[in-house]
C-alpha cells in the first residue's frame, strides 16, 4: 500500500511538472516562414527565433528541404534525424564569427521563481568539424545584438561544460538545468559565448580557441524547453548562474573623442588587418541603432617617418574605416574623416609602447 502511495505522489508531481507552460514560442523548430534551401538560412526562415549577430545567418533544417544542403536526412554539416518532428535549427562557432540563438520569452521571469531549462543537441559529423567544451545560456531584460568575436566580459547566466567536449554526433544530447531567476529576464540566448571571468589568481578567457584543424564548430539543436517548477522537485544537474548585467550596444559620449585600439592595419599601409572587424562592427551597429549621430573617423600615427607621409596614411586609414562603415549601409552623410599624423600624441615617441599608443583611430561622434 505505502509503495502504490509513493507511486501516486510521484506521479502527481510528475503531471504538476508536465503541465507547466513552456515559456519558449516555436520551442521545437517546427513553425516556419519558409523552407530552407541553403545553409545560413535561418534569419530568413525561422519564426518566434531571432540569430542577434551581424554577421551569420545561422541554419534551419527541415525534412521537406529539397536541398541537399539543408536537409535533415542529410545536410551541409552531416545528418542527423530530428529529436522530434521534422525540423531543427543549427549554430556556426568559428574563428572569425559565431551565431547564437535568441528568444523573447513568453512572460518575464518571476524573481526567486526556479525554472528547468533543457534543449538537445548534437554535433555536425563532417570530418573537418571540431567541437566546444562549452555551451552558454544568457538571460537578459532586452533583446541584445552581440559582436561577431568579441569578448562578453561577464560569465553568461547558465554555462553547460563538459571537458571532454560536446562531440556527440550520433545521437542527441540533453542539456539541462535548473534556473532561479532575479526577475529581470525576458530574453533567452545560447551559444558558445567569448567571456572574461576573474578570480583571485589570474583573468580567464573562456572559449576562445576552437579545437580542430578548420576552428570550425556546428551544432544542431533541438527542443528547448523552460518551465517553472515545484520547489520540491530535485533537478538533475544545477549549475553556476549570473544574470548579464551589461546592455547592448554602448552608449557614447558625444562631443569627445573615443579611441578604438583594436582597429588596426597592416604596417605603413591602409589596409584594415581582420582583427579589427570585431570593433568596426560594433561601431557599425551602435550607428545603425542612432540614427541620428554622425562620426567623425580621425587617424594618427607615431612619428616614424617624415611628417608629410604620416599625415597622408593617418588620412587615408581613418578612410578605410569611413568605407567600411560605407559597406554596413551607414549613409556618407552622416560620416567624415580626417588625419593628424604625428601631430596629437598621447604618449611619448621615445618607446614601442607610446608609438603603439598614438597609432590610433579615434572616432567622435556629433
Amino acid at each position: 500500500m505505502k509503495s502504490v502511495q509513493i507511486f501516486f505522489l510521484l506521479f502527481v508531481i510528475y503531471c504538476k511538472v508536465c503541465a507547466q507552460e513552456n515559456l519558449i514560442s516555436n520551442s521545437d523548430f517546427e513553425k516556419h516562414k519558409a523552407l530552407p534551401t541553403d545553409i545560413g538560412q535561418g534569419k530568413n526562415c525561422l519564426a518566434d527565433w531571432t540569430i542577434p549577430v551581424l554577421v551569420g545567418g545561422g541554419d534551419y533544417y527541415h525534412a521537406d528541404s529539397k536541398s541537399k544542403k539543408a536537409g535533415t536526412a542529410k545536410n551541409y554539416f552531416g545528418k542527423q534525424e530530428p529529436h522530434s518532428g521534422k525540423a531543427y535549427s543549427g549554430i556556426c562557432i568559428t574563428k572569425t564569427y559565431r551565431e547564437y540563438l535568441q528568444a523573447e520569452l513568453k512572460q518575464q521571469l518571476e524573481k526567486g521563481r526556479k525554472y528547468n531549462l533543457e534543449l538537445y543537441i548534437s554535433c555536425g559529423d563532417v570530418a573537418w568539424l571540431g567541437s566546444m567544451k562549452e555551451l552558454d545560456i544568457i538571460f537578459t531584460s532586452k533583446q541584445i545584438m552581440i559582436p561577431n568575436d568579441e569578448g562578453m566580459q561577464q560569465k553568461p547566466s547558465i554555462v553547460f561544460r563538459k571537458e571532454e567536449g560536446y562531440s556527440n554526433s550520433k545521437e542527441w544530447e540533453k542539456l539541462e538545468a535548473l534556473y532561479e531567476a532575479d526577475g529581470t529576464e525576458k530574453f533567452l540566448t545560447f551559444g558558445c559565448f567569448v567571456y572574461r571571468e576573474r578570480n583571485e589568481a589570474e583573468i580567464r578567457t573562456y572559449n576562445r580557441e576552437i579545437p580542430g584543424a578548420a576552428n570550425y564548430a556546428h551544432y544542431f539543436i533541438d527542443d528547448f524547453t523552460l518551465a517553472p517548477v515545484d520547489e520540491k522537485i530535485t533537478p538533475i544537474a544545477v549549475v553556476e548562474q549570473k544574470i548579464l548585467e551589461v546592455e547592448f550596444p554602448k552608449v557614447y559620449e558625444t562631443g569627445k573623442a573615443h579611441i578604438f585600439r583594436n582597429i588596426v592595419f597592416e604596417s605603413g599601409k591602409a589596409d584594415l588587418l581582420p582583427s579589427s572587424f570585431n570593433e568596426l562592427n560594433e561601431l557599425a551597429e551602435y550607428l545603425n541603432n542612432n540614427l541620428i549621430i554622425k562620426a567623425n573617423i580621425i587617424g594618427h600615427t607615431d612619428n616614424v617617418g617624415k611628417k608629410d607621409d604620416n599625415l597622408t596614411l593617418s588620412r587615408k586609414r581613418a578612410e578605410a574605416v569611413l568605407n567600411f562603415l560605407k559597406e554596413k549601409n551607414i549613409s556618407v552623410s552622416r560620416l567624415s574623416f580626417d588625419g593628424k599624423g604625428d601631430l596629437e600624441p598621447i604618449a611619448a615617441n621615445d618607446t614601442e609602447e607610446g608609438r603603439q599608443n598614438n597609432r590610433r583611430v579615434e572616432v567622435v561622434f556629433q
